[in-house]
C-alpha cells in the first residue's frame, strides 16, 4: 500500500467562516475576561475542590492579598471560621448543578471581617459541572444598617429601654413558661405586668421644656433598671409610660415588694438643669391568670394604673375584674363612633408639609376630629385606635378618603386648577388588606376628578412589615393607580432592606421620636441621619414629622432631609384657613404658598 493519502484542504469559504467563528469566540471571551475583571463586586472562579482559579480585582481588595496569593488558595480559607461549615454545603450543593446564594463573613488579611452576600452558580462545560463562578458582594455597611433599625426597632430611641413590641414578646414567652409549669410537676411560676405613668409629667414639659422631661425619663428609666431583678424586662411604652415584666417569682407578694421599691425610687428628687424635681407616679398591677395573653395582661394592667390615678397621685392598684368599667366605657364609645360616621360628626384639619429650606408648602396631611354632640372635641388617639380594634377604621378611612379628595378638587375651583398643593391621607393595616381597597382610591379619585400624582397614600412602617409579600402587590396595585406612597412613622419598625428597595415608596416619613432629639446630637440624631442616608440611598425624598423647634428644622436640613411638618411651621389648618394660605401664591401664579 503507498503512504496515506493527506485530506483535501478545506474550502475556501470553510476557513473564513472558521476564521470568523474563532475570531467570534476571542472576542466574547474578551468580553466576558472584562466583565469579570471590572466587576465592583468580588468575582472568583472555583475547581471542583473549592481551590481558587481565577480572581478580579475587587476580590483582592476585599481580602487585601494579592491574586498571585489567592489563586491556588481554598475558598474556605477566605472565610470566618464560623461560616466554613455553611459556605462547604453550600459549595457542594452548587457542585451538584444548583445555584445557591447565602451570608458569610469574608477576612481581610488585616483581620477585619467584611460580611457579604456570595452568588454561586454552577460551571457548566460540555454538559457537566466542571467548577464554580461565584460574586462576593461587601454587604457589611447594609448590615450595620439593619442591625441599627433592628435595634430601634426593639427599644426605645430615648431611653434605650425596650419598646412596646419586644416587651410583648417577652410577655408572650413568660406566659408559656408559666403554663407549662402549671402543667407539669415543677415549681410554680408567677408572673405579672406592672405599668407606671409619671403624674403631672406634662407640667413639667410645659414649664421646665422638653429636654428637662427628657431628663426625667431618662433618670426614671435608670432608676426603674436600678430597682428591678436582671430577669425582669422593663420598657418605655411612650410618652411618660413604662411597664415592667416580673418573670417567675414565686408568688404575687414579690409583685407588691417590687411596687414598692420603684414608688420609693421615682420619688427621690432628681437634679435636672433647671432645678431639683419631685415626681411621683401612678401604678397598676396585673396578675397573669389562666389563658391571659400578654396584650391582655398589659391592658389590665393600664386599666388597674388608671384606677390608681383616679384615686390620688402616687398610688398604686392592682387589677381586678370589677375594673370592666373602662371597658364598658370603650363599647360605648364604639357605638358612637359608628353613629358619628351617618352623622356628619367627623370633619379633616390639613396639617402643612415644607421644604425646610425656604419654608415652601409643598403638601398637606389630611386628619380626621371627631365633635361628639355630648363629649365634645374627641381626641385622636381616643378613637382612631378603637376603630382599627373594631374595623370601623375600614369606613372611617374610606370617609376620610373621599373627603380629601373632594376637598382638593373644591379648592382647584376656587383657586384654580393645582393652585393648592397634594393631600396626604393615611391608610391603616386594615385598609390595606381590605380586597376593595384599590377600587376606593380609584372611586375617590374619579369622582373628584383629581390627577392621581396629587394624591399621597401613607402606611406605616409596621404595616409594611406585617406580610411584606402580601403588602407589596396591593403597592404596586396603587401605584399603578398614579399615587405616591410614603412610608409613616419610619423607624419604628423593622424593616429589611431587601424589601424597602422593592416596596414602590416615594418616601420616608422620620418618626417624631427621632425629630424631638435630633438637635442634641447623640443616638436620635445618628439614627435620623441613618434614616436620611437610607432615603437617599434608595433615591427618595425624606419627611420629618413633629418638628417643633427650629433647632431642629436647621440640624434636619443640615443632615439632608427636603421636607418636614410640625408645630414650628403650623398647626392643622381648617379648610379655609388653607385658603388663605394658598389663594395669595395663587393670584401671583406662584407654586404654592409659604406658611
Amino acid at each position: 500500500a503507498g503512504p496515506p493519502t493527506a485530506a483535501p484542504p478545506a474550502p475556501a469559504g470553510d476557513r473564513e467562516a472558521m476564521l470568523r467563528e474563532l475570531a467570534h469566540a476571542r472576542a466574547e471571551a474578551a468580553r466576558f475576561r472584562s466583565l469579570f475583571d471590572h466587576h465592583p463586586d468580588a468575582a472568583f472562579a472555583l475547581d471542583p475542590a473549592g481551590v481558587l482559579t481565577a480572581v478580579n480585582v475587587a476580590c483582592t481588595e476585599l481580602t487585601g492579598l494579592p491574586a498571585a496569593r489567592l489563586v491556588g488558595t481554598p475558598f474556605a480559607e477566605l472565610v470566618d471560621p464560623d461560616g466554613r461549615a455553611l459556605t462547604a454545603a453550600r459549595m457542594a450543593a452548587v457542585l451538584a448543578g444548583a445555584p445557591h446564594v447565602w451570608d458569610v463573613d469574608i477576612l481581610h488579611a488585616n483581620g477585619r471581617r467584611s460580611c457579604t452576600q456570595v452568588t454561586a452558580v454552577p460551571m457548566v462545560v460540555d454538559g457537566a459541572v466542571r467548577g464554580v463562578h461565584g460574586i462576593a458582594r461587601d454587604i457589611t455597611i447594609h448590615r450595620v444598617m439593619e442591625e441599627q433599625l433592628t435595634h430601634q426597632a426593639f427599644h426605645d430611641a430615648l431611653t434605650g429601654l425596650a419598646n412596646r413590641v419586644l416587651f410583648r414578646e417577652r410577655a408572650e414567652r413568660s406566659l408559656l413558661r408559666a403554663a407549662r409549669a402549671r402543667a407539669g410537676d415543677g415549681p410554680p411560676e408567677h408572673v405579672a405586668v406592672l405599668f407606671l405613668d409619671l403624674d403631672d409629667f406634662k407640667a413639667v414639659n410645659d414649664s421646665l421644656g422638653h429636654a428637662e422631661g427628657d431628663r426625667l425619663l431618662e433618670s426614671v428609666a435608670a432608676r426603674l433598671l436600678k430597682v428591678t431583678r436582671g430577669c425582669d424586662t422593663v420598657a418605655r411604652l411612650g410618652g411618660d409610660e413604662f411597664a415592667v415584666l416580673l418573670d417567675g417569682m414565686a408568688g404575687p407578694d414579690d409583685a407588691a415588694a417590687v411596687v414598692q421599691r420603684i414608688t420609693a425610687a421615682v420619688r427621690v428628687p432628681v437634679a435636672l438643669e433647671a432645678r431639683e424635681l419631685t415626681v411621683t407616679c401612678s401604678v397598676g398591677l396585673a396578675h397573669a391568670r389562666d389563658g391571659d395573653t400578654a396584650d391582655e395582661l398589659l391592658r389590665n394592667a393600664d386599666v388597674a394604673m388608671y384606677r390608681a390615678k383616679a384615686a390620688g397621685k402616687g398610688r398604686h392598684a392592682v387589677f381586678e375584674p370589677a375594673m370592666h368599667a373602662a371597658v364598658v366605657a370603650r363599647i360605648q364609645l364604639e357605638a358612637d363612633l359608628r353613629r358619628a360616621l351617618a352623622r356628619g360628626e367627623l370633619s379633616l384639619v390639613y396639617q402643612p408639609l415644607v421644604e425646610l429650606d425656604g419654608g415652601r408648602l409643598t403638601g398637606l396631611e389630611a386628619l380626621v376630629r371627631w365633635r361628639h354632640p355630648a363629649r365634645g372635641l374627641v381626641a385622636p388617639g381616643q378613637f382612631i385606635p378603637l376603630a382599627e380594634e373594631t374595623g370601623l377604621v375600614v369606613e372611617l378611612g374610606r370617609w376620610v378618603l373621599r373627603a380629601a379628595c373632594a376637598q382638593l378638587a373644591a379648592w382647584d375651583a376656587a383657586l384654580g386648577a393645582g393652585a393648592a398643593p397634594g393631600v396626604s391621607v393615611n391608610v391603616s393595616g386594615r385598609q390595606l388588606d381590605d380586597p376593595a381597597f384599590v377600587g376606593d382610591v380609584a372611586a375617590a379619585l374619579a369622582d373628584a376628578a383629581l390627577a392621581p400624582g396629587r394624591l399621597t397614600l401613607e402606611v406605616t412602617e409596621s404595616v409594611l412589615m406585617r406580610e411584606p409579600d402580601v403588602t407589596l402587590a396591593r403597592l404596586h396595585a396603587l401605584k399603578a393607580l398614579g399615587v405616591s406612597l410614603a412610608v409613616d412613622d419610619f423607624g419604628t419598625g423593622y424593616s429589611s432592606l431587601s424589601y424597602l428597595q422593592r416596596f414602590p415608596v416615594d418616601a420616608l416619613k422620620i418618626d417624631k421620636s427621632f425629630v424631638d432629639g435630633v438637635a442634641r446630637g447623640g443616638s436620635d440624631a445618628a439614627l435620623a441621619r441613618t434614616i436620611i442616608a437610607l432615603a437617599e440611598m434608595l433615591r427618595i425624598r425624606s419627611v420629618a414629622e413633629g418638628i417643633e423647634r427650629e433647632d431642629q428644622r436647621a440640624q434636619l436640613a443640615a443632615l439632608g432631609c427636603q421636607v418636614g411638618q410640625g408645630y414650628l411651621f403650623a398647626r392643622p389648618l381648617a379648610p379655609d384657613e388653607v385658603v388663605s394660605a394658598v389663594a395669595p401664591a395663587a393670584a401671583g401664579r406662584r407654586p404654592h404658598s409659604r406658611v
